[in-house]
């Protein structure tokens, strides 16, 4: 939720968020909260995954390219998590947080933030190539109409 409250710029690209004006009318959104979590877990399943790197690209790169689906969302959206997902270890672990600690976390989730961009943007160029070889089918129709 945190997210949401710092960056509120972001419901509005979420079409079930649109209209939220208020906090309190944002506490009060189910869909809200569980985006939250499926953030947070996404993070967490991300983090799980390190051990197996191919199982890691595959499944940030899906949740990079998931996004492209989203009308006017930006690639620097992905940035924003990292504030709100430091704070809940931080609230987590209490006094166990240390700078080590901290700097372990941030490390990790620049990687998974960049990774999360690589999807995001491979999946883009990929519907860029697939539209400008429609597009080139398309010339040759008309180039070659078949009679």
């Amino acid at each position: 939720m945190v997210l949401f409250v710092d960056h509120c710029d972001l419901l509005n690209q979420f079409e079930k968020f649109q209209g939220l004006e208020t906090q309190d009318e944002e506490a009060e959104r189910m869909e809200l909260a569980d985006h939250a979590r499926i953030v947070m877990t996404t993070l967490d399943t991300s983090i799980r995954s390190l051990d197996n790197l191919d199982e890691f690209f595959q499944y940030v790169y899906t949740v990079g390219e998931a996004h492209t689906r989203i009308p006017e969302f930006q690639k620097e959206n992905f940035m924003k998590i990292k504030g709100p997902f430091l704070y809940a270890v931080r609230e987590t672990l209490q006094e166990r947080y240390t700078p080590n600690i901290e700097a372990v976390y941030r490390i990790t989730l620049d990687f998974i933030i960049g990774t999360l961009v690589e999807g995001y943007e491979n999946a883009l160029k990929n519907q860029q190539n697939e539209f400008d070889s429609r597009g080139d089918e398309s010339e040759m129709e008309l180039l070659n109409p078949s009679t």
